[in-house]
């Protein structure tokens, strides 16, 4: 494979040494957990939503030629020149267009997606409406990634401090952890927070189970401001 814009090889070796010391870099970037995983699976069905310069789908596709799986990169922008691999396809188009996708990766809705990686436009409700509408299409014991769910580094003060990208980070998380409480019949969640996160979780149902809508079980906020108070004031 040949990666555009990344030293694949040297990126591996970084993050074989660090498998080799057991030892965990805070500045090391949550694609280790992905390259760990296709370490560990073969004959993978990848769809990647979300490409950029393509540094996913670097490790993606390097993880690929090596254990025969494809990956299936969607983006609204022309990524088509990233990665040059026999195991990769790309097609731009909005990730959620589900028929055109189909349309143009048939092998999608006839095998299923054994991972799926949500990295394209970083709102709730662009997560929420991917994650719906490809969920029916992932197989029994498929793992989901869902990019950029630590809001820290853009909080107040922070290197990255941007109010905007902390609100839209913080809404991403909150709806990777009601989402996966609302389907924890099917659905477990991991979460590490390195750079800006990465949320993993492991789907058990069958291919075609639809996921259910999200409960809210959240308290009103006035309330627990007010049971806030009553401790302050040693009233609890």
């Amino acid at each position: 494979m040949k990666s555009k814009h990344f030293n694949i090889d040297e990126i591996i070796s970084n993050f074989q040494s660090l498998q080799e010391n057991d030892i965990t870099y805070p500045e090391v970037s949550p694609m280790e957990e992905i390259h760990k995983t296709m370490q560990k699976r073969s004959g993978q069905l990848i769809l990647e939503c979300g490409v950029r310069k393509g540094f996913s789908s670097s490790i993606f596709v390097y993880n690929s030629e090596l254990n025969g799986s494809h990956c299936y990169s969607i983006d609204i922008e022309d990524c088509s020149d990233v990665v040059e691999s026999t195991a990769w396809s790309f097609f731009q188009c909005d990730d959620t267009d589900i028929n055109k996708i189909l349309s143009q990766f048939p092998e999608i809705e006839k095998k299923g997606i054994d991972i799926l990686l949500i990295d394209s436009l970083h709102t709730s409700k662009h997560v929420k409406k991917v994650l719906y509408n490809w969920f029916p299409y992932l197989n029994k014991d498929s793992i989901i990634f869902v990019d950029d769910t630590d809001s820290f580094n853009y909080r107040k003060g922070q290197k990255k401090d941007s109010i905007l990208n902390q609100i839209n980070w913080d809404e991403i998380n909150e709806f990777v952890i009601n989402f996966s409480r609302s389907n924890r019949s099917q659905i477990s969640l991991v979460q590490f927070h390195k750079k800006s996160g990465l949320s993993k979780l492991y789907k058990s149902s069958n291919r075609g189970e639809l996921p259910l809508k999200l409960s809210n079980h959240n308290r009103f906020i006035g309330f627990v401001s007010f049971i806030k108070l009553l401790k302050k004031i040693k009233f609890w």
